[in-house]
């Protein structure tokens, strides 16, 4: 799973690799600048998220912060880190954000003003390491209350999805669905209601039933419910055009379990995007709140080619083989 991460992804996101890793028993941690390589890595259970993932980290820092740790030890404070490394404040803050400097301890709003301290001229400076490292000069800050949700949304911005919560956590709604995956094999020919995270969608061009010379369009979905158990959906024409795909998300879904060679499959009748949380750290900012969600995403994968052929033009035998 780790070289499928390493790979950016494969046939699906980065995301749904990570899942799959952590579905699989593994411990998920952000980059790190003492135990994360430009790689994600594996130690025992845990895996580290390389700094590779930093969507806004330039690649030559992302690899000289390993380089540099390997060569002289392990950086001790953030003070220490800026010290060996030649950043800017932005590049800073944006480690701060995703925890990379959670091993000195101290919140992300300490971490941040220190670094104004360290780098209050916005300039990428380089200083030569010292015989002897003068102690800078301690504050001691009042404890801030954070959201618990706040980690989620800058992992969000900044790695493009949530490590340290579900997507589901983030909903507004408490509901699940009446069923999960796990059990949809017993709902044959039954209709469900499902909550479930978009994982891609494949689409399918078709000819319109009412007049063959006509093209339509259909999806067939593939999602995760509140369990992280996969399933699939198939979206025909009628169902799209009055409720479409809305982008990365969660969503509500009601639709007929159709269950062929023990493999099921829901026929959507309807579906809503389902309304995440504000983002606690725009409280103040109602469109701000709604921006970095946007930031979910989804994998589409379009067909370019003549309709598929319609069951009675075929003329294969619709029959469970022995």
């Amino acid at each position: 799973m780790v070289c499928a991460i390493n790979n950016g992804g494969g046939f699906y996101r980065t995301e749904v690799y990570v899942h799959e890793a952590k579905m699989s028993g593994a411990t998920i941690n952000n980059p790190c600048v003492n135990l994360s390589e430009w790689q994600t890595t594996v130690y025992g259970t845990d895996v580290y998220l390389g700094l590779m993932h930093i969507e806004k980290l330039e690649g030559r820092l992302a690899q000289l912060i390993p380089e540099e740790r390997k060569k002289n030890g392990g950086y001790r404070s953030l003070e220490n880190f800026v010290k060996r490394i030649p950043i800017g404040i932005e590049t800073l803050q944006i480690l701060i954000f995703i925890g990379a400097f959670r091993f000195t301890g101290k919140q992300k709003h300490e971490l941040l003003i220190e670094a104004r301290f360290l780098l209050g001229n916005n300039k990428e400076v380089y200083r030569q390491p010292t015989l002897l490292d003068e102690p800078q000069k301690s504050y001691h800050l009042p404890k801030i209350e954070r959201n618990k949700f706040e980690d989620a949304f800058d992992e969000i911005e900044i790695l493009g999805f949530p490590v340290s919560f579900s997507p589901f956590d983030l909903l507004q709604t408490k509901y699940r669905g009446s069923v999960m995956a796990k059990n949809l094999i017993q709902y044959h020919k039954k209709q469900v209601k499902m909550l479930a995270y978009l994982i891609s969608r494949k689409h399918v061009p078709i000819k319109n039933k009412r007049d063959g010379n006509k093209k339509d369009e259909m999806f067939f979905g593939t999602w995760i419910d509140a369990e992280g158990e996969y399933f699939d959906t198939a979206h025909f024409p009628d169902s799209l055009k009055q409720y479409p795909f809305q982008g990365g998300g969660c969503y509500l879904l009601l639709g007929t379990v159709e269950v062929d060679f023990h493999f099921p499959t829901i026929t959507i009748h309807k579906m809503a995007k389902m309304p995440f949380i504000p983002d606690p750290r725009y409280s103040m900012d109602q469109e701000k709140s709604q921006e970095i969600i946007r930031n979910l995403r989804e994998d589409v994968s379009m067909t370019f080619r003549k309709p598929y052929p319609q069951e009675h033009e075929i003329g294969l035998p619709r029959e469970k083989m022995r």
